[in-house]
């Protein structure tokens, strides 16, 4: 019985230090370490190459950039009515569209903010007037003094389309 309690233990022992040596050598290994899961590849040194290389006629470019004009336009007009304030960088075609606003003031109410600045913000197009005070959470979150930046409200959204609705409906005596 004695001999067999023994034999016991000894296997005992044995399958412990087995385990233990194949667990120590798969963490050294690294093979069972997680890996970084990105949902977006990261940027390569060509990605300005890439995003020339969309295949657009001659006629979208020019309309395209047509309209980027009178985008450039109409948004410096509202900023000298003081009807357009950005919190991003390059023009907030969205706030142009739908009448003007003041994103910086979103910004600080946290109410919300346009879809534009919402995304313009998470790619780093932030004005120097508000990037200092942004962070990210745990979540990976975008915030602004320690609040998180979230999108308009429906509801705001759908104010802000009839806005765009009324002013494409409207008649402009010339």
């Amino acid at each position: 019985m004695k001999n067999s309690n023994v034999k016991s233990s000894i296997k005992r022992i044995g399958y412990t230090l087995s385990l233990l040596s194949i667990g120590y050598l798969l963490g050294i290994s690294g093979s069972l370490i997680p890996q970084n899961i990105k949902a977006q590849p990261a940027a390569s040194a060509n990605e300005d190459e890439a995003q020339v290389d969309i295949q657009l006629s001659n006629e979208a470019v020019k309309e395209i950039q047509s309209a980027h004009e009178s985008l450039t336009q109409a948004m410096e007009t509202m900023k000298l009515e003081g009807k357009y304030t950005a919190a991003t960088e390059g023009v907030n075609s969205y706030l142009v569209l739908t009448g003007g606003g003041n994103a910086i003031e979103d910004i600080q109410q946290g109410t919300g903010v346009d879809p534009f600045t919402f995304a313009a913000l998470y790619a780093g197009l932030a004005t120097e007037e508000i990037s200092d005070d942004l962070s990210w959470d745990d979540s990976n979150r975008l915030m602004y003094k320690n609040k998180i930046i979230r999108i308009y409200s429906i509801e705001e959204l759908k104010s802000r389309q009839m806005i765009l609705d009324n002013l494409l409906a409207k008649k402009i005596a010339e």
